[in-house]
């Protein structure tokens, strides 16, 4: 199930309790009879959780999708009899407050709706050889409520043997919503949601980079960048060097990546430039430290396991001895020169030029000389350089 797509509901209830119903349907076990008295059970817990929203819809114009299916229906009585609800503001308020009491005095009625439909739930997920498995994903993209809403149905009216539920999320994203919702701080009075998952698997950051790279690689095929999914660039790389050290997830990487693709030119190095500024954290106070340590992340990574990662990729055999030989700073030159054929590295070249600078008596000749070729604009002073790419980048032109 894909929260996010359904997230512009008040209550996720019955998107959960509609899935579950299909996933009896789609059983040899269950029986239609049963289902619909299980559908006649979600509903009766449905109104139970509306309470006086009929009401209030009526006169406010209240969103009538807000209770998903239930919303029609609740328009459906509203067009039947409106002019019972058009009333003054005075009968409405009367109205309202009818409502409140009447749901005051029914409550131990609607206690025994919802132990009904749990019971009810729990028989017919006892007839499954199997248990119902339900994967919840883009916990954390949901409007903060609604996916804490969610979780807490999960729990109070879900919560049954053989039906589990896998909710995929940011966690610590989630916890910040928590604490913007509710005011509840998980780091002072503990984890807010243990009260609900039974089970946490934490992913490994580490692993996830094998995937980065299929991500970059499929995003840079798509705009074009890549003949194949099999081919490889100076670019390709330096975009994995780049998420290496920034580690974006897979959604703010594409951004990035889209972004790229708006604004690229038709001069391979200026891209390079182009894309390492849309990747990197701003401000660029140090671009030379920035670039450097991209370098350093990207030799260490190529080279963490050397035959595994030629292999993988398929890189020309450089002799057998000849590759425990290649010392770790030297990977990414080597693998654009003898894989690419690239002899010209840009990027050592960038490197070079800001050392020299470092050095030198006259450190504005040094890097001039190098970035007017990948300027966006013609360059009068290098310490505009940074500046003019970003404004180019800013305002998207």
């Amino acid at each position: 199930m894909d929260a996010f797509a359904n997230d512009y509901l008040d209550d996720p209830f019955l998107m959960i309790a509609a899935e579950i119903s299909q996933a009896f349907k789609d059983s040899d076990e269950i029986g239609i009879e049963e289902i619909n008295d299980f559908n006649s059970k979600t509903a009766s817990v449905l109104i139970s959780l509306a309470a006086v929203i009929p009401m209030i819809a009526a006169k406010a114009g209240m969103h009538w999708i807000g209770l998903g299916g239930a919303g029609e229906t609740i328009k459906a009585v509203y067009d039947e009899g409106k002019d019972v609800f058009d009333v003054a503001s005075e009968e409405i308020a009367s109205k309202v407050k009818e409502q409140i009491e009447k749901k005051i005095e029914n409550h131990h009625i609607e206690k025994q709706t919802i132990q009904d439909f749990k019971k009810e739930l729990a028989e017919l997920a006892a007839q499954l050889e199997k248990p119902l498995v339900f994967i919840i994903d883009e916990l954390d993209r949901c409007r903060p409520d609604f996916s804490i809403r969610l979780i807490e149905r999960i729990k109070h009216f879900f919560d049954i043997p053989k039906i589990v539920f896998i909710l995929v999320m940011n966690k610590s994203q989630l916890l910040q919503s928590v604490k913007k919702f509710y005011g509840y701080d998980s780091e002072m009075n503990g984890d807010y949601l243990e009260k609900f998952v039974d089970f946490t698997v934490h992913m490994s950051s580490e692993s996830d980079i094998y995937d980065f790279e299929e991500v970059i690689k499929y995003q840079l095929f798509r705009i074009g960048e890549l003949d194949s999914f099999n081919d490889r660039s100076e670019l390709f790389y330096w975009t994995l060097g780049l998420q290496l050290d920034q580690k974006f997830n897979s959604r703010e990487l594409i951004k990035k990546l889209n972004k790229y693709a708006l604004l690229r030119t038709s001069h391979q190095k200026k891209n390079l430039i182009l894309i390492s500024l849309i990747m990197g954290q701003e401000p660029y106070a140090n671009y030379h430290i920035f670039i450097s340590s991209v370098v350093k992340k990207i030799n260490a990574y190529l080279c963490t396991d050397k035959r595994l990662f030629m292999q993988r990729h398929n890189l020309s055999t450089w002799g057998s001895n000849g590759i425990n030989d290649i010392g770790e700073s030297e990977w990414f030159r080597l693998i654009l020169e003898k894989d690419l054929d690239i002899t010209d590295t840009f990027i050592d070249k960038l490197l070079a030029a800001y050392e020299s600078a470092n050095k030198s008596s006259d450190p504005e000749y040094q890097l001039s000389n190098t970035l007017k070729n990948v300027s966006i604009t013609e360059l009068d002073h290098s310490s505009n350089f940074i500046k003019d790419w970003q404004s180019y980048i800013h305002k998207g032109l």
